[in-house]
């Protein structure tokens, strides 16, 4: 079922009403994209408050932990990286060493919740990954396991290579996410960014979304994206030895 601003405006209106489950809903979407397409344009992650506010209402439900623990992982990354590439732009953002030692002992504890909560068989891969990722162990996950699409997009500007990718593990996602990524960037960093599809960990398909753009968005009734089979990467976890997030990430390298 397609994704429209309508989708969202009613998911936000029951959410504020106090409805866990669209909040949760809410959160996930939210997961795709640099900016709340409906807030103030500014790049942060949109989805906490509406992930925290599921997580509140709903102590014990392991969807809503483990995308609040996956994307709490994913700011650690970000801000990391940061640290090692740019360090000048931490301090610029009121981040510090704090904060992300805070970050990390809250993403931690919603492990541990998760794990007594008892997860789904489908979640341990990508479980087990965020452990690693963590830093709560060091046993290497299976591999090979899930199915979900990658739209990565990139500029390079001297010796830097600025990345954008989103992770998304149905297709109406993608789209609605790459969308999005367009209207918020003005076309995009490169005017070419690629969607690719794995099915089971495995590579089935690329394609150069740029071939298909006109005034700024994807013509998507022109474009072929693969099927998904097998199970699908569970929302917020990382993709066991891909380096892969669910959810928006940027970096520079």
């Amino acid at each position: 079922m397609a994704i429209t601003d309508e989708t969202i405006t009613g998911l936000r209106t029951a959410a504020v009403a106090g409805d866990a489950g669209a909040a949760l809903e809410l959160g996930r979407l939210l997961c795709l994209t640099a900016a709340d397409p409906q807030g103030s344009g500014d790049l942060t992650w949109p989805e906490e408050r509406w992930l925290r506010a599921a997580v509140a209402a709903r102590p014990d439900d392991v969807e809503a932990l483990m995308t609040l623990a996956g994307r709490l992982a994913q700011r650690i990354w970000y801000w990391q990286s940061v640290r090692e590439t740019n360090p000048g732009a931490m301090a610029e953002h009121g981040v510090g060493e704090g904060t992300i030692r805070q970050l990390r002992i809250e993403a931690e504890e919603l492990y541990a919740r998760i794990r007594a909560a008892g997860p789904s068989g489908d979640a341990e891969p990508g479980l087990d990954e965020l452990a690693v990722v963590l830093g709560v162990s060091d046993t290497s996950p299976a591999e090979d396991v899930y199915s979900f699409h990658v739209l990565e997009d990139e500029d390079g500007s001297g010796s830097m290579v600025y990345r954008v990718t989103v992770v998304a593990s149905g297709t109406d996602e993608i789209r609605w996410a790459c969308d999005a990524w367009l209207a918020q960037s003005d076309g995009g960093f490169s005017g070419a960014p690629t969607l690719t599809t794995y099915v089971d960990g495995a590579e089935v398909g690329s394609i150069d979304l740029g071939r298909y753009i006109v005034d700024g968005a994807v013509s998507w009734d022109a474009v072929a994206v693969p099927e998904l089979t097998g199970p699908r990467l569970p929302p917020g976890l990382p993709a066991p030895g891909l380096g892969l997030y669910y959810g928006f990430s940027a970096g520079a390298e």
